[in-house]
């Protein structure tokens, strides 16, 4: 039986008289109740916030997402916060719908009291997580409180107006939000003063990352009063959403309908959040299908038995997948390493991989690896390089190939796959690739120890974004004595994810307003590449574990932490490494969504021009590899090397670009030709015919 008071009217019934905003005296044909104003506020604080840069700059489609996105989240949350003060309210003045006397008291305490928390837990680079979440939600609800105060005073009791006050209200703590931002002094992390080395020019400004974007002025206008209006039907909506479900929820259990409010905000958010995970969960599977599949231009199998997928190595060329078939069908040949380092001969290069679909389970895929490392006798070349793929099982063949030229060929390397998914959607898959990483790096060091030691090779490590941390994990809890107790030479890494637990051992409680030192042992962990160059030449040569990273690379950076916790790269401005944004603030949810679509755009590289920033570190990459694993070569040398790296990449592009053109149908061929033409003409920058094409193609697959 549903509880009555005073009049013998149900407490539903009363409920459905009582104004939808504000308390008494409001205007029941208005379709929000005081919780969607309040979320409408919080809406428009965070979108005037999501506008800031971040490390990358960004296009207007992000742009839209991010602040679309941003919206949704503050409105959920501030709507929901308002509801629940709105129950304590209601009981305070003992009414079904709170008074505006009761919110204002119930908003204006606890307001005035998670302030007090906020400031007494100030922010402190490596300060726990308790402290992080701590603050983060005493911030919040402070933040929650005073919207909802403000939404109480601009309803007061005019019914007829009292909508378009509360968007007004919004609007203008939107604007005031954004000016305390002063935007005019802000930056993106990429963006640099003067020209430097691997940056780009755009508009009259250098950014260090491979490809400038911008939101116009009419874009971001565009944006915002779009966003504007799918909030103000979002309230619309949520609120009568909530408004049923909780009507219903009355009903079914009884209690408050005050109450279900916020159950109704959460199931809603409930639906939500399941709708994202299943189109996440779609998108993985369509990824994996084509991450899976070998290209038109790499069907045909490598001949020479060096290298895995050839006649002699038995295995089935079609179960290498996309990755591993451009890595292995791409290796260098002798004479195009003899003729680009001027010498009389070299050798045919060693490769090795294990591909996911080669194996059911981790165990067997590393066998198979290390059957491959024995048949090709891998590991009586003066070297052997293991290279940890990034979540695709994409091997970076700048740093592969500059191994091999300046090995003259007598090298191996090996590489075994964990995922075949973007490395953003193969985070759950880490600890498969470092279980059979390390099973292969026991498999090593159980051959190396049976072999004399004047006859072992030297053994270098390389990983790329989440290789490096699958390849960094294997020493997780060791500290340096765990890589210096394996016998690997030196090791290369690029790019390591900020999840990565090793990395934070080896950092500890340094701070990043300051460059670092060498240390621990023989190990350097740069900032940027800033600090890289700077570094003294007889500190540079103790490096032999180098884990480098440019500064505005987000894939260090993100992490879940940055959705609840202000990361270091983000303290004060004047403490802030190179690379970090210069005047964005940290925001719960938006930051760790801006830093995502960073991720995104941290490598769109131009085939055949090598730039530096994001996650683009081919123009460092010879270098580095020269240097952390002491190969020898000439300036000269290099300097050849370095042409023929960017032609190769220049004309494997276009050579498979032409295959797949050409494996259209009959109909598609001619379009898909055009359009790879095109492609050519905007990475070369002149126009390219296609005999033009054809010539790139042949001098470059294998540069003489």
């Amino acid at each position: 039986m549903l509880p009555t008071y005073a009049g013998h009217r149900t407490r539903l019934a009363a409920w459905e008289d009582e104004p939808l905003l504000g308390g008494a005296g409001g205007s029941r044909r208005s379709s929000m109740d005081h919780a969607a104003g309040t979320g409408v506020i919080g809406a428009a604080f965070a979108v005037a916030r999501s506008y800031q840069p971040n490390l990358l700059t960004r296009a207007s489609r992000d742009q839209a997402i991010i602040t679309g996105v941003t919206s949704a989240g503050a409105y959920g949350v501030f709507s929901a916060g308002d509801s629940l003060l709105g129950a304590i309210a209601s009981r305070v003045s003992r009414t079904d719908e709170a008074s505006s006397r009761a919110r204002l008291l119930v908003a204006g305490v606890t307001g005035a009291a998670s302030a007090g928390a906020a400031l007494a837990l100030p922010w402190r680079e490596h300060e726990s997580s308790r402290r992080a979440v701590g603050r983060m939600v005493a911030q919040t609800t402070a933040a929650i409180a005073a919207a909802s105060v403000l939404t109480t005073a601009a309803n007061g009791r005019t019914p007829g107006l009292s909508r378009k006050v509360a968007f007004a209200a919004a609007a203008a703590v939107g604007v005031g939000s954004w000016l305390s931002l002063k935007p005019w002094q802000q930056r993106p992390g990429s963006a640099v003063d003067a020209p430097m080395p691997g940056s780009i020019e755009a508009k009259g400004q250098y950014f260090l990352e491979d490809r400038a974007r911008e939101v116009s002025p009419a874009q971001s206008a565009a944006i915002g009063l779009g966003v504007a209006a799918v909030t103000y039907g979002l309230a619309h909506g949520e609120s009568a959403l909530t408004g049923a479900l909780a009507k219903a929820a009355t009903v079914v259990v009884g209690g408050e309908p005050q109450d279900h409010r916020m159950l109704g905000r959460m199931t809603s958010a409930a639906l939500t959040v399941g709708t994202v995970w299943f189109a996440v969960a779609k998108v993985s599977a369509l990824l994996s299908k084509g991450g899976g599949a070998v290209e038109p231009g790499m069907l045909t199998p490598p001949q020479a038995p060096e290298i895995t997928g050839s006649a002699a190595s038995g295995i089935d060329w079609g179960k290498v997948t996309r990755e591993g078939a451009r890595w292995l069908g791409m290796t260098l040949q002798p004479e195009s390493i003899a003729s680009v380092m001027g010498v009389d001969s070299a050798k045919q290069p060693i490769r090795v991989y294990a591909s996911l679909d080669m194996a059911d389970n981790d165990e067997e895929r590393a066998r198979i690896l290390l059957s491959e490392i024995d048949r090709t006798k891998a590991l009586e070349r003066k070297a052997f390089a293991l290279f940890s793929p990034t979540g695709s099982g994409y091997v970076n063949y700048v740093a592969c190939e500059t191994f091999e030229y300046l090995m003259l060929g007598d090298c191996a390397s090996a590489a075994i796959q964990y995922s075949v998914l973007p490395s953003a959607l193969s985070l759950t898959r880490v600890p498969t690739g470092t279980a059979q990483t390390q099973m292969v790096m026991r498999g090593i060091a159980e051959r190396l120890m049976a072999m004399p030691a004047e006859r072992r090779p030297k053994v270098f490590l390389f990983g790329e974004s989440l290789g490096s941390q699958v390849s960094q994990e294997m020493f997780r809890g060791t500290g340096i004595l765990g890589l210096e107790g394996t016998g690997v030479d030196a090791a290369l890494w690029i790019g390591t994810p900020a999840a990565t637990q090793w990395r934070r051992e080896l950092w500890g409680t340094r701070t990043v307003a300051e460059a670092p030192e060498v240390g621990p042992g023989a190990a350097y962990l740069p900032r940027n590449l800033v600090d890289w160059r700077a570094l003294p030449q007889e500190q540079r040569e103790q490096v032999k574990y180098l884990l480098l990273m440019n500064g505005d690379d987000p894939i260090p950076k993100f992490g879940s932490e940055v959705a609840w916790r202000k990361p270091d790269w983000l303290g004060p401005d004047e403490k802030r490494p190179f690379g970090a944004p210069h005047g964005t603030r940290w925001l719960p949810g938006m930051t760790v969504l801006t830093t995502f679509f960073d991720m995104q755009n941290a490598l769109v590289p131009t085939p055949g021009i090598f730039s530096e920033g994001g996650h683009d570190y081919r123009d460092v990459l010879p270098q580095a590899i020269r240097e952390t694993w002491r190969l020898s070569a000439t300036d000269a040398q290099m300097t050849k090397v370095d042409t023929a790296l960017r032609q190769r990449e220049l004309a494997w592009e276009l050579y498979r670009d032409w295959t797949a053109a050409l494996a259209k149908p009959a109909d598609k061929i001619d379009e898909a030709k055009a359009k790879v033409l095109k492609t050519a003409s905007t990475y070369t920058g002149r126009t390219i015919e296609e005999a033009e094409l054809h010539r790139i193609v042949e001098e470059g697959l294998q540069p003489r």
